[in-house]
């Protein structure tokens, strides 16, 4: 992360910021003022938030000669200084662009820095600057920068939640917040070394059955997961355990039947693409406002981020000329409960293999 938000800072406010301190002294390190006075207090370079004078130095680099006047000056006998004031201006410049920096990031801030000083005063010898491309490289980083100075803006503002918000929230999205524990037993719907084996998907379907009668009258889910894989000859079962679910993670007609439950009740057998699933609920759990609390401050502020966006959207519309750049990739992505549902791609299981191995 530091490497993005520094490079979008330097890059906007590097020109206008107050150089830091050059001295240029005989090549010992004795008689530089600078050096003397870094070393006259050694204990704020190792004591963590020591307090320091707005001129007391943070970064001291020996050897780096900014700005000096004389082209002919040894970089042996210069020293640059950042002080407190000038770091804690980078400081709060990153500050800007996202949540703020911890008391144990700022030594990552400062190496990279002080890396990005020697590359600047590298890059003014190169000629960097004098090069065409230049000029736009520092309109678009300008413009990130400024971009992404808004887009924390926005956050701050959409995080901006009141309690009455929050309870008003809480007494409106019950159902939403409700938590169900299941536990399930899973078994492969066709022979992965076959899948034409009409006797194995023919036996598995009654594996299921029959186990989905067991679970209803309520055998113990992790032996019937093992006798079930034994039954069909595969290895490895995995657990019936399962974390927390709420409303939204399945596909609607297989959500209304797990929300329907009564602890202890089992669904139906749900056939996947390429498994047989039967849910168990173990119990229902209904967070209070004070649980629910920092989750409905992480769904408002989401909200409130939503509504900026799409308030921002209603006058926009961009076009891009395909003939030169191209047509959209599509994505390959698939919503979870379009999978869990069977729909799409794994419609027809057998299919849906084969398409998988082209």
């Amino acid at each position: 992360m530091f490497p993005v938000l520094l490079g979008a800072l330097l890059a906007m406010v590097m020109a206008p910021m107050q150089a830091p301190a050059t001295t240029q002294t005989a090549p010992t390190a004795t008689s530089s003022p600078t050096a003397t006075r870094a070393d006259a207090s050694p204990a704020s370079a190792t004591v963590p938030n020591a307090k320091l004078t707005p001129t007391d130095p943070v970064i001291t680099i020996h050897g780096l000669c900014s700005g000096t006047a004389n082209a002919k000056a040894q970089s042996a006998a210069c020293t640059t200084v950042v002080n407190k004031q000038q770091f804690e201006g980078v400081v709060n410049g990153l500050n800007a662009l996202g949540a703020p920096l911890l008391p144990a990031q700022r030594r990552a801030v400062a190496e990279g820095y002080a890396t990005t000083l020697l590359n600047y005063e590298e890059a003014k010898k190169a000629g960097v600057d004098k090069d065409p491309r230049f000029a736009e490289v520092m309109r678009l980083a300008r413009m990130r920068a400024m971009g992404d100075m808004y887009k924390a803006m926005q956050q701050e503002k959409a995080s901006r939640v009141s309690p009455q918000e929050i309870e008003t929230y809480y007494k409106n999205n019950l159902d939403s917040l409700e938590e169900l524990t299941l536990r399930r037993v899973t078994l492969p719907r066709y022979n992965r070394a076959d899948l034409k084996d009409e006797a194995y998907a023919a036996k598995a379907r009654g594996v299921a059955n029959e186990i989905h009668d067991r679970m209803a009258k309520g055998e113990d889910l992790d032996k019937l997961q093992k006798e079930a894989f034994d039954t069909l000859g595969v290895k490895d079962p995995p657990t019936t355990k399962m974390g927390p679910i709420r409303r939204g993670a399945y596909a609607p007609d297989q959500e209304k039947e797990i929300f329907a439950l009564k602890p202890g009740e089992v669904t139906s057998v749900a056939e996947l693409p390429s498994a047989f699933i039967i849910f168990k609920l173990e119990r229902r759990d209904m967070p209070t406002l004070e649980q629910a609390k920092n989750e409905i401050t992480r769904r408002l502020i989401k909200q409130h981020m939503d509504q900026q966006e799409q308030e921002r959207s209603k006058s926009i519309h961009i076009e891009f000329n395909e003939q030169y750049l191209g047509s959209e990739h599509a994505s390959d992505w698939m919503p979870m409960n379009a999978l869990n549902s069977g729909s799409g791609h794994g419609s027809d299981p057998k299919t849906a293999h084969k398409d998988q191995q082209k």
